[in-house]
């Protein structure tokens, strides 16, 4: 019948272990929402999730190839996280002070004109223009910093999601995500996935039918 889900949901054998539901309607309305359990394949190359029966709490109604279930669900994971890194990309430091920056800019250009139209005095003209030259050069530095911090804010983000993606189907000997981290990031994403029945017979996997309740 394969091994309960233990309390604490520490298995790590499998992704999606403590995070699928049964969602086969009950009598009374509301659906079973037993924690499904896991099984092999008779030949031992997949596993399987299923709704345990009503001797052990279940309702036996539920069950769905584990490895289909797991890149579904893969996929909509990773979505959410890119998702989320292009909405903290736009949360990424702006800096502020364009317009006083081309506002300073604009009065040098005008001292400027007018010294070379002879309108001011060398005294006045250097006297100002140096003042002028130094809010500029104070507000270019700090433009430069902060754009180039939100310059390397966004590649970094760029490059962990994509990171992340790279390495969530490759096996670990090979550099893959160690299946703990990849649980971890399901949980920071998912509350629970609810898997509706598919009706009787083998049906062709359906993705519709499993019910993501996301983390808000």
């Amino acid at each position: 019948m394969g091994a309960p889900l233990p309390l604490d949901y520490r298995e790590h054998r499998y992704l999606l272990t403590g995070v699928l539901r049964c969602g086969r309607p009950v009598a009374g309305g509301g659906v079973c929402n037993v924690p499904l359990r896991t099984k092999k394949t008779k030949d031992g190359k997949r596993h399987i999730y299923f709704c345990p029966g009503q001797d052990v709490g279940g309702c036996g109604g539920v069950a769905r190839r584990g490895d289909l279930v797991d890149f579904a669900i893969s996929e909509l994971v990773l979505g959410q996280m890119e998702l989320a890194q292009y909405t903290d990309v736009d949360d990424a430091p702006l800096w502020t002070r364009e317009e006083e920056l081309t506002d300073v800019e604009e009065q040098l250009e005008e001292l400027t004109r007018q010294w070379r139209a002879r309108n001011i005095s060398n005294n006045l003209y250097f006297r100002n223009a140096a003042d002028l030259e130094s809010d500029i050069a104070r507000l270019r530095a700090e433009k430069n910093k902060i754009m180039g911090r939100a310059e390397r804010q966004r590649a970094s983000m760029v490059t962990d999601i994509k990171e992340i993606r790279r390495r969530w189907y490759l096996p670990e000997a090979e550099g893959g995500l160690p299946l703990s981290r990849k649980r971890a990031h399901v949980r920071e994403m998912l509350h629970a996935v609810i898997v509706h029945p598919a009706g009787k017979g083998r049906a062709t996997f359906n993705p519709d039918l499993l019910e993501p309740v996301w983390m808000e």
